[in-house]
């Protein structure tokens, strides 16, 4: 008896360990397809077609990613979560100028019934906060404007002239974020640090979002405060950023609309960049899904005033849980600085795009 209860005793150690282990999901998104795209510069005067297979998603950026959870009892937890991207063309990191192992998501955190605390390479809160009332709930990364609004980490100066800033403008390098949901509401704050010899405020940067969701209402707002610069010494400029929107769901449509604006401080003239859209889904079917969205953008900089007009129409068709094929048509229709090769005497002022492909979800 004294033996048995002795094993016993053991056992239940042994259990108490692996129970404590954590528990590690291997996922990931794959997407390949076609896109044609017309009048895309090839030299600072003439534009041509461009029939492009290769990409870091059209749908849905393709990503391998790793996340885990232990249980630390009392209703908190430890998580993590590594996630990487890739191009489905050539299999290459989708950051061959500035390659990381882990460039779409690296951090680690607390969490329980009082929210969590992550801290690492992550998404800003206003990218968190404005996917509620994005009409496609950012797919298609690359053709939606509004994910390039979500203030994460750019380049110093005036970043959002330019269609595409960098591969990380949705996200904070060493940041600290804090999300809290308390029944309908959601509350999120953020601080992600310069690490700047000589200053605590240059380059870092503060946010705050709040988010309401409660069928079929969905509310957000976000803001955030960057403090640019190169170094200690050098002209630090702050870049702010500020969304609202909401999102309506009645039957099987749901009614979607935004606004962003970011404003760039410089030397010289700042730089703004407002963004608003309306958009609207339909199911047709359990499986078939139809999308309708238009995006304005109007910038105002020292080189000069742009607009862009985008209509775009997506439709997804659900193979499986995991696997759907999809199709959209985008038009954009550019003004001023947004022109295509603006500085030839043959700018080009608008630009259609026909994308098809299959994305699958493991």
């Amino acid at each position: 008896m004294k033996k048995s209860l002795l094993a016993l005793s053991i056992l239940s150690m042994f259990a108490g360990v692996a129970s404590a282990q954590t528990s590690v999901v291997i996922y990931g998104s794959f997407d390949g397809g076609v896109r044609e795209l017309n009048n895309v510069a090839t030299s600072a005067s003439t534009t041509g077609n461009r029939l492009t297979m290769g990409s870091n998603g059209t749908y849905n950026s393709n990503r391998l990613g790793f996340r885990g959870t232990e249980d630390l009892g009392g209703g908190n937890n430890a998580h993590f979560l590594l996630e990487q991207g890739f191009n489905s063309g050539t299999g290459a990191s989708d950051t061959p100028a500035g390659p990381r192992a882990f460039n779409r998501g690296a951090f680690v955190g607390l969490g329980g019934g009082w929210g969590a605390l992550d801290l690492g390479h992550q998404y800003t809160v206003v990218f968190k906060t404005m996917v509620a009332y994005e009409p496609f709930s950012y797919n298609y990364p690359g053709i939606v404007p509004v994910i390039a609004a979500s203030g994460g980490n750019g380049p110093v100066g005036a970043p959002l002239v330019n269609a595409n800033i960098s591969n990380n403008v949705s996200r904070f390098s060493n940041d600290v974020q804090y999300t809290g949901t308390f029944g309908p509401i959601t509350a999120r704050a953020e601080h992600s640090f310069g690490e700047v010899a000589g200053s605590t405020r240059t380059g870092s940067a503060d946010g705050v979002a709040v988010s309401y969701a409660s069928a079929p209402l969905a509310l957000g707002a976000g803001y955030i405060k960057r403090k640019d610069g190169a170094s200690a010494a050098a002209p630090t400029f702050n870049y702010d950023v500020y969304t609202f929107g909401g999102a309506y769901t009645f039957g099987p449509a749901r009614l979607t609309a935004g606004y962003n604006k970011q404003k760039q401080a410089t030397t010289t003239v700042d730089t703004q960049i407002k963004l608003a859209w309306v958009g609207l889904n339909y199911d047709i079917t359990p499986l078939v899904q139809l999308t309708g969205a238009y995006y304005r953008t109007k910038a105002t900089a020292a080189a000069g005033d742009g607009k862009i007009d985008m209509y775009m129409v997506g439709a997804k068709y659900l193979l499986s849980k995991r696997t759907n094929f999809y199709a959209d048509i985008d038009n954009k229709k550019f003004n001023g600085i947004y022109r295509i090769n603006a500085a030839s005497v043959n700018p080009k002022d608008n630009q259609l795009g026909v994308s098809v492909g299959i994305n699958h979800n493991f």
